[in-house]
């Protein structure tokens, strides 16, 4: 959670959250947040809420719903954070969730990322895996590809490490400009 350092994360919203690991994560280890996590599946939403009263974990909701069609008002979150789940939404569902997110983030407010990435040495290793494995529309955040969609919606970028010759994943830390 190191790229949540250093900024408010009193109130922070998981996007494609599933069980709501990152957020349970999150919450442990720091008393004072609340977490919300909201995912479409019932199943993994309903996984989550277990493992949360298993761990007496009380600072964190988990909710279904669409991260296309946030249910929360406006400014309501200090950051939006996402963990492997972008890649998965179809192209308008995550263009409407980036709008969404500066819509629901306070001012000044950041978005961190953690995803998949197309690593720059034997490449063809994560074609391949994409090929079988994810949705067609999910290499479209490789690269700059989620970097770009967060400028255009008003964000700073404060960090962006690429998966480089050996990777697989990339991080971004943004922030809405004031």
């Amino acid at each position: 959670m190191r790229l949540l350092e250093g900024g408010r994360i009193e109130n922070v919203l998981e996007l494609c959250g599933g069980t709501g690991f990152a957020s349970r994560m999150l919450a442990e280890r720091h008393s004072k947040v609340h977490a919300t996590s909201i995912d479409l599946s019932p199943e993994l939403t309903a996984v989550g809420r277990r493992k949360l009263a298993s761990r007496g974990v009380d600072n964190v909701t988990l909710v279904e719903g669409d991260v296309a069609a946030l249910p929360y008002p406006d400014d309501s979150f200090d950051t939006v954070m996402s963990a492997f789940g972008l890649h998965e939404v179809p192209t308008a569902g995550r263009l409407s969730a980036i709008r969404e997110s500066v819509r629901v983030l306070k001012p000044g407010g950041r978005f961190v990322i953690v995803d998949l990435d197309r690593r720059t040495k034997y490449g063809w290793t994560m074609d391949l895996f994409m090929k079988v494995m994810e949705p067609k529309f999910a290499p479209e955040v490789f690269g700059t590809g989620l970097v770009d969609r967060l400028k255009e919606n008003g964000f700073t970028i404060d960090h962006h490490e690429s998966a480089g010759p050996n990777g697989w994943t990339q991080s971004i830390v943004a922030t809405l400009e004031a």
